[in-house]
């Protein structure tokens, strides 16, 4: 019995936890699946910086009605992986992509609001 509780927590845990810090290791494999909004930045940008509480809250607020949807939130650091940003053609921090199933499907239009992110991803 504390098996199964084990494994069913575990399970509650992952997708009570549908976001993945993505770097140039796992970005690929984690993407394919589902759909994916992600969030590119620059720690030292300040609009990244501003940006960051706006990012969570829509997170932490759509997080438990999104992940049975396969619907799931990452973010790329732009200082640190360079060459994910270049390949995203990221040309501005912050900017918030949307991914379905590994396939780049462009910026979210006025991404950088609760109300277009929240709107957004509720429609998915």
């Amino acid at each position: 019995m504390r098996f199964i509780s084990a494994v069913v927590a575990a399970a509650v845990a992952t997708v009570a936890s549908a976001y993945t810090i993505l770097d140039a290791t796992n970005f690929d494999t984690e993407t394919q699946a589902g759909k994916w909004l992600v969030k590119y930045y620059s720690p030292t940008c300040p609009w990244s910086k501003r940006f960051a509480p706006v990012w969570e809250k829509v997170y932490t607020d759509l997080q438990d009605q999104l992940a049975p949807k396969d619907v799931f939130f990452g973010e790329v650091d732009c200082k640190a992986f360079r060459a994910l940003c270049d390949n995203a053609d990221i040309d501005g921090y912050p900017t918030v992509v949307f991914y379905n199933e590994g396939v780049n499907k462009g910026e979210v239009p006025g991404g950088q609001t609760y109300e277009v992110l929240a709107n957004f991803a509720q429609g998915l």
